[in-house]
Formats: structure tokens, C-alpha cells, sequence
């Protein structure tokens, strides 16, 4: 069975996008922020301390984004989670992965995060993590249209990390849903709503195995975009979240009681 990452060795960095200058908005992917933080800080679920899951909301630069997981990086000791959603591009030339900024430019690529520098700052040889999971939830190319998000089948392939869990949003050319008037992406929407009501019938912890198969199941029953998953050594037996559904007054996996759930304090407004 897989064991709980210790939240008190652990660190999160929440990257999102949702106001561009020049591409099209994504207002759902602020309210990602708040719904994933409130997740993650819940006592019931993982119970990450408030002050290590940091939100980084409109970052002003690539400089700004690295700089911070390489902190994180160096301060985590068990587990280190990076999530980013907004949209994504590709180098035309290299067909690369870039991860958009407020001012990215669908033309002019170099405005954007190259998704290697994040994985370079993930890698790190002078950060501490056992375990890495990273999550995107993101465009892809230049396919984006108002309230959808494209995405690569490839995707998840030109963006792992090694020895670490990756989850991307989408594994087909179709596109990642932003749907009009649902609180959140469609990724993210399933995913909160897996860690903070649980998996039925399924081990507690859950580990990203378990949540993938799960995610991947709700979001093809809905036809939404199916998501991809990536593992390199034991990535899939990483467990971020006690399984709420499983617990019916048991005890988690740190051998402490469940709890009533508790929400982080949110910072950033809904919208």
C-alpha cells in the first residue's frame, strides 16, 4: 500500500494563468487556484502546512516562476508538487513546450516559460524532494479557442521528469475543456472534486495511479478529453491525498484519526 507524503516535509507551488494581454482568457483557472490550495491545506485530505503550498497568480515573469520551485525545491524534504494551468504553446521550430505568461505572445515564443527550464528547476541536483509530482492542465499549440484549452497527445512524452509522477490534462488533439460556466477547468474540476470527496471502493491513501484511472474514467464518461499520465520509477505510488470515501472513521495513513475537513485560506478571490 502506498504511504501518505509527509505534508510536513512537503511543499506545493500552484502556477495559473487566467488575464493575457494577447491571448484568450481563462477565467476558471483563477478559481483553480483557490479550489486546488483549499485541497491540498485540508486537514482531511493531505493537510499541507498553509505557508508551504504557495500560489503564484499572474507570475510577471519565467524568472519569477522558477526562482520559486527552485526555492520550494530546496525546502521540501518528502514531496514536492507543481501544478501550472493556463494556456500552452509550441515552438514551431523545436516543438517544444512553453507554459504561457500574462504577456506571452502565440508568435513570439520566447515570451512564454520554456516547459525545460521548469523541469531543469524540478531536477536540481541542490533540491531536497524524494518524490515530484507535476501537473499541467494547459493548451497546447496554438489551437486555443475562447473557453477551450488544446492539448498533444505528446504532451505528457516531451514533458517528463525523471523520476517523478506527471499528469497533463489531455492525451488527444481534441481540446482540454475550459467549459463556459462550470466553477472550474474540466481537469481541475475532477481532480478537486477526487481529492476532497474520494475515490470509492479504492485504497486510502490514493495514490496518482489510482487518481488517474479514476480521472481518466470520470472525465470519458462526461466525453471530455481524457488525461495522460507519466511515471518514472515508483511516480505512480506517490500518494498526495488520504481517500475520504475509504476513511468512514478509520485512520490515515500518518496513523492519525480523519479529521473534519478544514480549507486553506484562500488567496485569490472567486470569480
Amino acid at each position: 500500500m502506498a504511504l501518505l507524503s509527509d505534508p510536513g516535509r512537503s511543499e506545493a507551488v500552484l502556477v495559473g494563468v487566467h488575464d493575457y494581454v494577447h491571448l484568450e482568457q481563462l477565467p476558471a483557472v483563477a478559481r483553480n487556484l483557490v479550489g486546488l490550495r483549499e485541497a491540498l491545506t485540508d486537514p482531511a485530505v493531505w493537510g499541507l502546512p498553509v505557508e508551504a503550498c504557495t500560489v503564484l497568480s499572474q507570475p510577471g515573469s519565467d524568472t519569477q516562476v522558477l526562482d520559486t520551485v527552485l526555492e520550494r525545491a530546496g525546502k521540501a524534504r518528502d514531496t514536492l508538487l507543481v501544478y501550472y494551468a493556463g494556456h500552452g504553446l509550441t515552438d514551431p521550430h523545436t516543438d517544444e513546450l512553453y507554459l504561457a505568461l500574462p504577456g506571452s505572445e502565440r508568435e513570439r515564443i520566447y515570451t512564454s516559460l520554456r516547459y525545460e527550464y521548469l523541469r531543469r528547476a524540478v531536477l536540481d541536483p541542490q533540491a531536497g524532494p524524494r518524490r515530484t509530482v507535476v501537473i499541467l492542465d494547459c493548451c497546447y499549440s496554438g489551437r486555443a479557442l475562447l473557453g477551450k484549452m488544446s492539448a498533444s497527445e505528446h504532451i505528457a512524452d516531451r514533458a517528463i521528469v525523471e523520476g517523478t509522477c506527471l499528469l497533463t490534462a489531455s492525451a488527444e488533439t481534441r481540446p482540454a475543456l475550459s467549459p463556459p460556466g462550470e466553477t472550474y477547468t474540466a481537469f481541475t474540476g475532477e481532480l478537486i472534486t477526487a481529492l476532497t470527496e474520494g475515490v470509492p471502493d479504492r485504497p486510502d491513501p490514493l495514490d496518482m495511479d489510482t487518481l488517474y484511472r479514476h480521472l481518466r474514467g470520470r472525465l470519458a464518461s462526461r466525453s471530455r478529453p481524457v488525461p495522460q499520465q507519466r511515471n518514472r520509477n515508483t511516480g505512480g505510488r506517490i500518494a498526495i491525498a488520504r481517500n475520504r470515501a475509504a476513511q468512514e472513521g478509520g485512520r490515515t495513513g500518518w496513523g492519525r484519526a480523519a479529521v473534519p475537513g478544514r480549507c486553506g485560506e484562500a488567496c485569490l478571490p472567486a470569480e
